[in-house]
């Protein structure tokens, strides 16, 4: 059974580059309002078990997990808490836990190193979906993740992205933020569904 579109563009996509994968890599990007976050967790659902039906493995990573593994990881997360619970209202302050949450995601191992390591298991020719992003807002940007891994990952990767389309090619992060421009990712609007 065929997929709903744009669903259906993103494995065709994937199932294209797998078979000829002198191409580039499919990055693309899966946009939807933050609070339909629940309904695009069944959808990849539906996603996955396609490819799998295909043939073709699938790697679900959460960034959520990443992002909170990596705080664990860097023994500062009393601090941070403790900063931002003395302090709730102090915007110098929650600034202050933001840098620092960046801090450790560009520390190595870095959020894409955090991805990479994921996929040290699967198989080569596997497709790549990032979930749970929206856990980053507002401590950091989508794009720099999808940047640092396009120069290292060769495999079709789909961001899960809780925001909405400025412009034909801006997105605003959680529809919160100001919109970035220049994701050099194929971008699908879940409201064409």
């Amino acid at each position: 059974m065929p997929l709903p579109e744009p669903l259906q563009q993103i494995a065709d996509d994937i199932l294209s580059f797998l078979r000829d994968s002198t191409q580039s890599s499919p990055y693309a990007i899966y946009v939807y309002e933050p609070d339909k976050e629940f309904a695009v967790r069944a959808e990849m659902q539906d996603l996955s078990a396609y490819l799998n039906a295909k043939r073709v493995d699938v790697a679900t990573i959460s960034l959520a997990d990443l992002f909170w593994k990596a705080v664990d990881d860097s023994n500062f997360y009393e601090t941070i808490v403790d900063a931002e619970v003395s302090m709730p209202n102090n915007h110098d302050v929650l600034d202050d836990v933001h840098k620092s949450l960046r801090e450790i995601l560009n520390t190595s191992p870095t959020l894409a190193g955090r991805v990479l390591a994921e996929l040290d298991t699967k198989p080569d020719n596997c497709a790549v979906i990032l979930h749970r992003a929206g856990a980053l807002y507002p401590v950091f940007r989508t794009s720099a993740l999808l940047d640092d891994l396009r120069e290292r990952l060769r495999r079709p990767v789909l961001l899960l992205y809780p925001g909405h389309v400025v412009d034909p090619y801006g997105l605003s992060f959680m529809s919160k933020c100001e919109p970035t421009h220049g994701y050099r990712a194929k971008i699908y609007q879940r409201s064409m569904l």
